[in-house]
């Protein structure tokens, strides 16, 4: 069993919708501080830009309708759930080849763009 751990996580917007998520994860066994790597990976995630956008303007105080959000969540939840086990995957995906604390970078896309790395899971 990998003894690298996720230990923080943090969403940083980059546009309307469209941001970055990283996790900074360490080896238990050492008390290294992680280093900040490139983005790992690059994903188009429609829906989960969309939740995230809503969650944006809420937190800037815009006015979203409360109601079309929970419909448009509802409607799209099995969507979601589906983004965010790709996103995971992506993250365990990369822990397990990892023998030392670094960060996981992903740019969450809501339309196809470039790659941003050559390393695609």
């Amino acid at each position: 069993m990998n003894s690298v751990k996720p230990f923080k996580i943090v969403v940083e917007w980059s546009g309307t919708e469209d941001f970055y998520f990283s996790c900074d994860y360490r080896n238990s066994d050492l008390e290294t501080v992680p280093k900040k790597n490139q983005i790992n990976a690059s994903r188009t995630l429609p829906f989960m830009t969309q939740a995230m956008g809503n969650v944006f303007r809420k937190l800037r105080k815009e006015h979203i309708s409360f109601p079309f959000f929970l419909v448009t969540l509802a409607f799209n939840h099995r969507n979601l759930l589906q983004e965010i086990d790709q996103l995971l995957v992506l993250l365990h995906h990369h822990l397990e080849k990892e023998k030392d604390s670094g960060t996981f970078s992903c740019f969450i896309s809501s339309t196809e763009t470039a790659s941003l790395s050559s390393s695609h899971d």
